[in-house]
């Protein structure tokens, strides 16, 4: 995956014919903003407590005597078996719906019966949770839940710490998206955890929520700096900033063309930008995009030192055998 970004900084750097860094990343270059279709929810109401499959629950049944059956599971199909009435649709159903259905197919048995259902286990009152998160799985939704309730109940986002200490989240949180009943709803997870209610819904059992990792959301800074390190990509991120956070440039740094490769790893775009514009106030601080990589080449004067610095001992034999004064004496006038 390196391999075309190596390819592209070693026949790039130099090279005056590089495009110059956008000021705003643009969907040209690999980079899509967050959609503007993340508008939440204009409504969401409560709702009645449904049997969904996995249920099991306890009826009890009372008439000229009192009975129950206990322990009985609603299967794939939405359906419960009931002693006597046999298979009965409930799923979906609130409670009081599913009582009414289930004593109208025992009505043949007995005329009046009255059935009480109790949730003994709701196994099928889950939400599933996937990705980038500590706890992965199904999880149970209990009334009143909302979205960033089932991210806290999965543990948060992934993080890794860097050599000096620095957390580096490791979850897309912006990229995250809840799914219900195979449509993604407008929702963002950012807002919900910051409760925002357009976008902090009530959770339904069923719902699927996908955080994807943080691979593609971070920004690397390489080169002639003082600590090359991968940054957490945030909004706002700019090429001064990113390049603060890596200790600056060195001294051996071309400040006249910083490269950066954006967009796709098989096929990125490079750009090119002046830092010592910036620094004199002439020109925009770019804004970076997830999975920049910004690399600082070296000035021509620090790769000479670099030869010379090869060199040197060869210079200093020539020296100590005198065949230094022999060069000189044969150079040409």
């Amino acid at each position: 995956m390196l391999a075309p970004i190596v390819a592209l900084l070693a026949s790039g750097c130099g090279g005056s014919s590089l495009p110059r860094l956008p000021t705003i990343p643009s969907d040209v270059d690999g980079f899509v903003q967050a959609p503007d279709a993340l508008t939440g929810l204009d409504e969401d109401p409560p709702r009645a407590l449904t049997l969904m499959p996995g249920d099991v629950v306890n009826l009890q049944m009372i008439s000229g005597t009192d009975s129950a059956a206990l322990g009985l599971t609603v299967d794939e199909r939405g359906v419960l078996h009931v002693p006597l009435a046999g298979d009965v649709d409930v799923s979906g159903l609130s409670l009081t719906e599913a009582e009414a259905r289930i004593e109208t197919a025992l009505r043949p048995f007995d005329q009046t019966v009255r059935v009480t259902i109790i949730v003994a286990e709701p196994n099928g009152q889950r939400a599933t949770v996937v990705g980038a998160v500590t706890t992965p799985g199904r999880h149970t939704v209990v009334p009143g839940m909302r979205l960033a309730d089932l991210f806290a109940l999965a543990g948060g986002g992934l993080s890794t710490d860097d050599e000096e200490g620095t957390t580096i989240p490791m979850s897309d949180l912006a990229g995250a998206r809840l799914v219900r009943s195979g449509q993604v709803l407008p929702v963002s997870l950012m807002l919900a955890i910051m409760g925002n209610p357009r976008h902090n819904v009530r959770l339904r059992p069923g719902d699927h929520l996908y955080v994807p990792p943080a691979v593609h959301s971070l920004v690397s800074v390489l080169g002639e700096v003082h600590a090359a390190r991968v940054l957490p990509f945030r909004p706002g991120l700019r090429l001064t900033l990113a390049l603060a956070f890596a200790g600056g440039p060195t001294r051996d740094a071309d400040h006249a063309e910083i490269i950066v490769v954006r967009g796709d790893h098989a096929a990125p775009q490079v750009y090119v930008a002046r830092l010592d514009e910036l620094l004199d106030g002439e020109g925009p601080d770019p804004l970076l995009a997830p999975g920049d990589v910004v690399y600082v080449g070296a000035t021509g004067l620090s790769k000479l030192r670099d030869v010379m610095a090869a060199i040197a001992p060869v210079v200093s034999v020539a020296a100590t055998t005198g065949l230094g004064a022999a060069v000189i004496s044969t150079s040409p006038r």
